[in-house]
């Protein structure tokens, strides 16, 4: 079971590799040069005999053509994940890898590698505070490797450590089993983070009858208090960082999927989302979405806030879930969800297809669109949506197996 997550993902990956064989000797394997100032950012994940490389590239165009890492690109091995910052992507090392780089844009218009810095273990949450900082946690393996939390505050920029705090323990959120953290977000002064109970050594989930929010203080990362509501389970899956999304006031809303397919060993109650308004440190009573019971038994697997109350998912149509399905993150369509009316819409064009597993969703929103990198039997293949309407096309091709990461700069 120490490799559970490990297979996770690798398993998952191996099936999208398997979807793009068939067309990948079609690519144009010429080397070309990479356009400076290309706004697009990705990190193409290639898998191949059960191991993944990293390519960084950008590009102009999202919607025609190939985008590939042939002849361009920064490389990088082992397990990464990636999360903007500023005006860089910084590319997260996780599964045994513990340092994170920063990749931005040089003088002449091209990505590069700036700063680097190394924890003890892999971060378990990193998210932004303002254009300048970024805060990252980090938790012991287990209870036997100790107790004390770490945060970090890192430049947005430079990627530098500004500071370290040690003087937190995991003792108020660890009373029912080890936590594993699903999110983290900064509002109102207040650093909010989700986390689902889970035994180190199994990754058994007992506890799905309660969400879980843990506040601690910024900048001092005091903890202050643990936020409880059982109107649903805890919020986010393994590995995702999906527990907890901001809108334009700094309300935050927490999504809870107790599925299956996304790493949970059983479900106790409904998918839905929760809301802590701006700054508080307890639910708000007056909202509860109850998406399940909306869909007929469906849950969400990956979800990006939007705007104006709109979030982008993809959602398991496995249903119901069951334990042949654990870890499987598979058969997923994607959904306009309205947060405020609490109505859900179907973007038909997209097809049902499988997700990436235990990582970050690999989306860009811009100027009322999402963009999403999506497997399909002929390949992976960018698909752009109109909120507004929920009516997608299929754009620019992707030569990789998965993309992993997904900005502008």
């Amino acid at each position: 079971m120490k490799d559970m997550k490990k297979i996770y993902n690798n398993a998952l990956l191996l099936a999208l590799m398997a979807a793009i064989t068939l067309t990948s000797c079609e690519d144009d394997l010429t080397a070309e040069q990479e356009t400076p100032n290309a706004p697009y950012v990705l990190s193409l994940g290639v898998t191949s005999s059960g191991n993944t490389t990293y390519y960084v590239v950008s590009t102009d165009n999202l919607m025609e053509g190939t985008i590939n890492a042939v002849g361009k690109g920064i490389e990088q091995n082992g397990y990464h994940d990636y999360e903007k910052g500023g005006n860089s992507l910084f590319c997260i090392g996780g599964l045994g890898l513990t340092s994170a780089t920063n990749v931005v844009r040089g003088a002449d218009g091209l990505l590069k590698e700036q700063g680097e810095f190394v924890f003890d273990n892999s971060l378990n949450g990193f998210c932004q505070v303002d254009g300048h900082t970024m805060v990252g946690l980090e938790l012991p393996a287990s209870k036997e490797s100790g107790n004390r939390m770490t945060f970090y505050t890192v430049d947005a920029q430079t990627a530098a450590i500004t500071s370290k705090t040690t003087d937190t323990t995991v003792d108020s959120i660890s009373t029912l089993d080890w936590p594993s953290i699903t999110g983290m977000l900064y509002s109102g002064g207040n650093l909010y983070v989700t986390y689902t109970p889970m035994n180190s050594m199994t990754f058994e989930t007992a506890y799905t009858d309660t969400c879980y929010v843990a506040v601690y203080s910024y900048p001092d990362m005091q903890f202050q208090t643990l936020m409880k509501d059982t109107r649903m389970g805890p919020g986010g899956s393994w590995g995702a960082y999906n527990g907890l999304m901001k809108d334009e006031q700094g309300n935050l809303y927490v999504m809870s999927n107790s599925a299956i397919a996304n790493g949970y060993s059983q479900s106790t109650k409904h998918a839905g989302f929760l809301r802590i308004n701006k700054g508080e440190t307890s639910f708000d009573a007056d909202y509860f979405f109850d998406f399940e019971a909306l869909t007929g038994g469906l849950k969400p697997a990956h979800v990006t806030y939007v705007g104006n109350g709109l979030v982008f998912a993809e959602v398991s149509t496995l249903n119901p879930q069951t334990a042949d399905n654990r870890w499987g993150d598979k058969s997923l369509k994607c959904c306009i969800i309205d947060l405020i009316n609490q109505t859900v819409k179907d973007v038909e064009e997209i097809p049902v297809h499988n997700g990436n597993g235990g990582r970050r969703f690999a989306t860009l929103c811009e100027d009322g669109y999402v963009y999403l990198p999506v497997a399909t039997s002929e390949g992976v293949y960018i698909y752009r949506t109109h909120v507004a309407t929920a009516r997608a096309e299929r754009g620019a091709r992707v030569s990789a197996t998965f993309v992993g990461g997904f900005c502008r700069l």
